[in-house]
């Protein structure tokens, strides 16, 4: 995935997908925990005022008459377990013991099953309900006022807070006429029945349920409620999730960008290190992505910016020295020229004089090609070049200056059809490269250079091999040094200015090949070529080495 936009998109995809599955677990977990506390809270009022009725009864026979009242006003059949006869946790033992409402949820059959021990007995109640509904609400309110006229009324206001404790929503005992009742809810509260209003508010966490029964003749009414609704996800576990939510999503997003950002770091640190001047600065930042793309083009860019400066400098040392010879020639020449008297004589150092210009505007353009080939990789229009017929071209370019030497090409052509003798590249730049390597064999050749083209492997191969002393191995790579010269004692003699190789060579790898020293057949040197027949749109020289 070399997008950086599709990486830190995707990236980012996974990690929503990972915190909302998180936060969605999370959420039913809490929930599913606070479900139980709320529905055992909510049924642990009720539970205690059974116990505590089924407690009064002084026989077993009055106990089971009770236990049948119950289960009348629950609308649920009421068990009484001793302990040995139910299974339990350990935890739902313990819960037991320690006064509290145990109810095991059956999701599949939508029932629960509901147990509290009577206090300080080895007995269960048990029973099952499937719905909670209004019958067990005023079945509630009556357990209440019935336990309460178990006291005198100066002792109601004393056990009624005792009662309150064992609630999880508000008691109250409030004045008939202070209640906001319509006139049917009014006459059924005189009526001593129990009411219910359900007070809707804009959402459903919002709504609660008030229960008012009449408490005989006080004119007061028992109020039980607001009896909340329960509030799958109330405003504080909103914010939870919300703010667990943010900080998840942050700390991907840092995990996404930081190494994008500490590669940028290091991309930045290179950067100032070339700035600085050195040119050893590498960009490790390898990648398929665009940042890795750019610290590989950073990296050939500083590369070339190394060699071309170490050129220069090499250049300058060695142009120096170049210069030298012909420039000291000159000033000879002039001296000697001022001493001359006869018209000959001076015509003779004149024509010296000459030559040395001459061998100043060949050193010069040298220079000056080398100079433009190394400004850097140019857009190369590759097209077929008919091998064969650059061949004849430098035959017969060379036949003027070629003495007494033989210049055989040894391909045999006639095996060769016109596609086959075709090989991409730009015209211009083979025929430098076939020149050049020809005019070097010249300087060395004893009595012969050949000439071969042939295809291997996809690869288009030229060879140029001479007669004369050749190259010794520990040397093959100076050659290609620009002035580079392997006999200096003999530059006057065979000429050149050693840049003649170090123009093909660069000039090669512009076509993405490779140029190779060896020994001929004769004994001499043997320079061979080779560049991909069928060429891509362009090589970037920072590739190739």
């Amino acid at each position: 995935m070399n997008s950086i936009f599709l990486r830190i998109y995707a990236g980012m995809l996974l990690a929503v997908l990972l915190v909302g599955t998180f936060s969605y677990g999370m959420v039913q977990l809490i929930n599913g925990y606070r479900s139980d506390v709320y529905r055992e809270r909510m049924a642990h009022g009720t539970f205690y005022l059974m116990a505590k009725g089924l407690q009064r009864q002084g026989s077993a026979t009055e106990r089971e008459a009770r236990r049948e009242l119950l289960s009348r006003l629950l609308g649920a059949e009421i068990l009484l377990q001793p302990e040995d006869q139910v299974e339990l946790t350990y935890r739902e033992r313990l819960d037991l013991e320690q006064g509290l409402v145990v109810m095991r949820l059956n999701q599949a059959e939508s029932f629960a099953d509901i147990f509290y021990q009577l206090p300080g007995e080895p007995v269960y109640i048990q029973t099952r309900m499937d719905k909670v509904s209004e019958q067990q609400a005023r079945a509630t309110a009556l357990l209440l006022l019935d336990e309460l006229a178990q006291y005198p009324l100066s002792e109601w206001d004393t056990e009624f807070a005792r009662i309150s404790k064992r609630f999880g929503y508000p008691l109250a005992r409030v004045p008939m006429d202070t209640l906001r009742l319509d006139g049917e809810q009014r006459q059924r509260l005189a009526r001593r029945e129990v009411v219910l209003v359900l007070d809707e508010g804009a959402t459903r966490a919002r709504s609660s349920v008030m229960v008012y029964a009449p408490i005989g003749n006080t004119g007061e009414v028992l109020v039980l409620g607001p009896l909340a609704l329960f509030d799958w996800m109330p405003l504080e576990m909103s914010v939870l999730v919300g703010v667990l939510g943010l900080s998840a999503m942050g700390l991907a997003t840092y995990f996404l960008v930081r190494p994008l950002q500490t590669r940028l770091r290091k991309l930045d640190a290179a950067v100032r290190q070339l700035g600085s001047g050195n040119l050893d600065a590498r960009a490790d930042v390898s990648g398929p992505d665009a940042i890795g793309q750019l610290g590989l083009t950073f990296n050939g860019m500083t590369e070339h910016i190394r060699r071309l400066i170490e050129s220069q400098r090499e250049m300058t040392r060695a142009v120096s020295h170049e210069l030298r010879t012909p420039v000291a020639r000159l000033r000879f020449g002039l001296e000697m020229l001022a001493d001359c008297d006869a018209a000959d004589e001076r015509r003779s150092k004149l024509d010296e004089l000459d030559g040395d210009i001459e061998q100043l505007d060949e050193l010069i353009d040298e220079i000056l090609t080398f100079a433009r080939l190394e400004e850097g990789t140019p857009t190369i229009d590759f097209k077929p070049v008919d091998m064969h017929d650059l061949f004849g071209q430098i035959q017969r370019q060379i036949d003027p200056i070629k003495g007494d030497l033989i210049l055989r090409d040894i391909t045999d052509w006639s095996q060769w059809d016109e596609e086959a003798r075709l090989a991409e590249g730009e015209e211009r730049y083979l025929h430098r490269i076939l020149q050049n390597l020809v005019t070097n064999a010249l300087r060395y050749a004893r009595q012969e250079i050949t000439l071969c083209y042939r295809v291997q492997q996809g690869m288009a191969v030229m060879e140029v091999g001479d007669d004369g002393p050749g190259i010794p191995e520990n040397e093959r790579e100076r050659i290609f040094k620009p002035f580079a010269r392997l006999d200096k004692s003999r530059h006057r003699a065979s000429g050149g200015y050693g840049l003649g190789l170090s123009i093909v060579q660069r000039i090669v790898e512009w076509h993405g090949g490779r140029i190779e020293v060896g020994s001929s057949e004769q004994g001499g040197a043997l320079f061979r070529v080779s560049w991909p027949r069928e060429q891509r749109a362009g090589h970037v020289l920072g590739e190739q080495r």
